[in-house]
C-alpha cells in the first residue's frame, strides 16, 4: 500500500475512481461494462484526454499482476475504439500510466491521448520512457514475460 493510500484510508476518504465506478459522478462518463469505466480527464492535456479504469480497484502499475493481463487487452481495445470515435489515428496517439510517486490517483488508470497536446510540458508528463510514465505496451510486455513458464 502506497503512503497516499494509506494516508487516503486513514482520513477515510474514498476513492474517487472507485466513486466514479459506484456511480457518483456520471457526467464524464463515456462508456461503462462489469470491467472498466471511461470518462474525460478533468484536467486534459491534449485535445483529447481519457482515463480508463478498471471496476476492481487495482492500485497501479506497481501492483498489476500477470492475471490482468486479459483485462488490460481489453481496456487497449476499447481505448483504441474510443480514440477512432474521436477522429484519431491510433498510431498516433499515447496509451499509457504514470508510474508511482508520479500518479495522482491510486488507482490503475489508463491514459487515453489524442490529437494535440496543450503544451510542451504537458506533453512530456506522458513520454514513454521516463521514470514517471510507462507505456500500456511496455506494461502489457512485462506482464506476457511473467505469464510465459
Amino acid at each position: 500500500m502506497s503512503w497516499k493510500t494509506f494516508l487516503n484510508n486513514l482520513l477515510c476518504r474514498p476513492c474517487v475512481f472507485c466513486e466514479i465506478v459506484q456511480g457518483n459522478t456520471l457526467d464524464r462518463v463515456i462508456y461503462q461494462d462489469n470491467e472498466m469505466v471511461a470518462f474525460y480527464d478533468i484536467k486534459p492535456a491534449a485535445e483529447t484526454h481519457i482515463l480508463i479504469i478498471p471496476v476492481v480497484h487495482i492500485e497501479s502499475v506497481k501492483t498489476v499482476q500477470p492475471s490482468d493481463h486479459d483485462l488490460l487487452l481489453r481496456m487497449k481495445a476499447k481505448a483504441l475504439d474510443l480514440l477512432k470515435e474521436h477522429d484519431h489515428q491510433p498510431e498516433n496517439c499515447r496509451l499509457g500510466f504514470h508510474i508511482p510517486p508520479f500518479n495522482t490517483v491510486d488507482h490503475l488508470h489508463l491514459h487515453v491521448l489524442g490529437g494535440e497536446f496543450k503544451t510542451a510540458l504537458r506533453s512530456a508528463k506522458y513520454e514513454t520512457g521516463k521514470k514517471w510514465y510507462m507505456d500500456l505496451s511496455q506494461l502489457l510486455s512485462t506482464l506476457e514475460q511473467k505469464l510465459r513458464p
